[in-house]
């Protein structure tokens, strides 16, 4: 069966939206995953891009789950949108889109190096990695996995050095690379090169993993806080969706009003 996600990412292109496909269904196209259940989209932040993810998901008789509107002004400031759907089999999906992803410096850079292919767009490996930086600790293996394909097997030393999450296949890389390693900043890197034992080493990768999910957590924390008063109103909102089998255009409408507050909390003299 094909990949319902990409089939998805098809009609997101026809209806002439620019989105790149990201997070799991990334590590599925590189080959690192055998399946994720949901669909992450990055998106251009272009009116029309929303418009028309907004009219493609309409026509499907998809439902907002809780997150900001799929409007530019909220994910100019870094929130999330996100939907679910079920398909023609059956089966249930979920969507979710932003346009600011996080620990992404330069979107230009993000967009310029894209992979395209015949039926999808792709962020690249290196901006993938940065992405899967997150709260969850199962994504550090997947981190890992994508630093072997870009580092170790296409010979790319920065991002072995940087990114590999286990003993065997950083010593490997710093082996191969040594000069490399002598100039690198990072710790686990130093100590492999210093000659100091697998438990320093594996000690520091873990020092590393852990910093990067308290990072992450502080950042969703922070989300929660801020969004604590739209979390409450959208239960009401759905139970009254649910009830009246509102159609998402004005799921739409409705959740632009309630998220509002939380527009003017971040931008205060943001028009409505």
């Amino acid at each position: 069966m094909e990949n319902p996600f990409i089939q998805l990412h098809r009609e997101f292109r026809a209806a002439g939206a620019k989105t790149l496909i990201s997070s799991g269904q990334a590590c599925v196209l590189y080959g690192i995953s055998a399946f994720s259940k949901d669909g992450d989209w990055i998106v251009e932040e272009k009116t029309q891009s929303f418009d028309m993810i907004l009219n493609v998901l309409a026509e499907k008789g998809a439902n907002y789950r809780m997150g900001a509107p799929l409007d530019i002004r909220w994910h100019r400031i870094g929130w999330t949108s996100h939907f679910e759907f079920q398909t023609a089999q059956g089966f249930r999906l979920r969507a979710d889109f932003c346009s600011r992803p996080p620990r992404i410096h330069s979107l230009a850079e993000l967009w310029e190096r894209a992979v395209s292919e015949k039926d999808h767009d792709v962020v690249n490996i290196e901006h993938l990695i940065l992405l899967k930086k997150t709260v969850r600790i199962r994504d550090y293996s997947m981190i890992g996995a994508l630093a072997q394909i870009a580092g170790l097997e296409a010979g790319n030393s920065e991002i072995a050095l940087q990114y590999l999450q286990d003993y065997d296949h950083l010593e490997k890389a710093v082996i191969r690379w040594p000069e490399e390693a002598k100039r690198c900043s990072r710790e686990a890197v130093k100590l492999l090169s210093e000659g100091k034992a697998r438990d320093e080493v594996i000690a520091a990768i873990a020092r590393e993993q852990d910093e990067s999910l308290r990072l992450d957590a502080r950042r969703v924390e922070t989300i929660r806080e801020y969004s604590a008063d739209l979390q409450k109103r959208f239960v009401e909102l759905k139970n009254d969706w649910r009830d009246h089998k509102t159609p998402l255009h004005d799921q739409h409408q409705q959740l632009l009003i309630a998220a509002y507050p939380l527009l003017q909390k971040v931008i205060p003299n943001e028009c409505p």
